[in-house]
């Protein structure tokens, strides 16, 4: 997935209308941890979706009414997954015999 979709949205929204939650950008916020997307962005995107009147509904209809915006699809392509670029090393000390393996061995005519 390279972007939020309108579907992972609607479950969140809906999650937060079926507990009696106000949609507010600290809501979004808390919800879209481990996204990347700026505090604007998230305003912008609490007043669309609360412009849309969607608590009275289901999570599939909050979907195909965020489907329907042009501009919030524009909103949710801008956020993306944050991405783990820390690749941890692994060091090594071999001394004697045996094998020094990192990971899954495979092993031939065994």
């Amino acid at each position: 997935m390279d972007f939020l979709t309108s579907s992972a949205l609607s479950g969140m929204l809906y999650d937060g209308f079926k507990e009696g939650i106000a949609i507010t950008t600290a809501f979004l916020k808390e919800k879209l941890q481990g996204w990347l997307v700026d505090d604007a962005l998230l305003d912008k995107l609490t007043e669309k979706v609360n412009a849309l009147e969607l608590q009275d509904y289901g999570e599939h209809v909050i979907e195909r009414e965020l489907n329907k915006s042009l501009e919030l699809q524009n909103m949710l392509k801008l956020i993306k997954p944050e991405q783990n670029t820390n690749i941890g090393s692994v060091t090594q000390c071999h001394s004697g015999s045996g094998d020094n393996v990192v990971g899954n061995k495979t092993v031939y005519n065994k």
